[in-house]
């Protein structure tokens, strides 16, 4: 049998109950491995702009991301240091704008972490069924193992 070795966790936060439940549990894994280090990323979807509308309004809401997407780092970074107690790994994290789904799978490509760590709000059978969840979908198209935290 061989052993796993994990040096890095990807864990996606988007401020809920489970993301958080997911956050503890990501930190107490690397902090029980020697030399993991901790990447936590938060998405936050963009303003829709109207299309057709040629009053400036493309320009605020490219602002309102920008501001929104400073807001969400800073709350980002602030849960990062609450949580992080004796947790002794290297721990980064970033907050990015886009699709959830299409930036999680991005950030999975380009750090290449050995585990990604996410929380599974359940919607229900309904909603499920039209859109998938977020961690259904990253865990279907991820390159590595994804553990779904309740």
């Amino acid at each position: 049998m061989t052993q796993l070795k994990i040096k890095k966790i990807l864990c996606t936060v988007d401020f809920s109950d489970e993301s958080k439940k997911a956050l503890d549990f990501a930190y107490s894994l690397s902090s029980q491995i020697p030399g993991c280090e901790l990447v936590v990323i938060s998405v936050l979807r963009p303003i829709p702009t109207p299309i057709g509308d040629f009053t400036g309004a493309n320009e605020t809401l490219i602002d309102d991301d920008q501001d929104n997407l400073k807001a969400v780092s800073e709350r980002l970074n602030t849960l990062v240091h609450d949580t992080k107690g004796d947790c002794m790994a290297k721990i980064t994290d970033k907050a990015v704008l886009g699709n959830p789904v299409d930036e999680i799978l991005r950030n999975i490509n380009e750090e290449k972490p050995d585990l990604v760590v996410m929380g599974n709000k359940k919607h229900g059978f309904r909603r499920g069924i039209f859109t998938g969840s977020v961690s259904e979908r990253v865990s279907a198209d991820s390159p590595v193992s994804v553990l779904i935290v309740r």
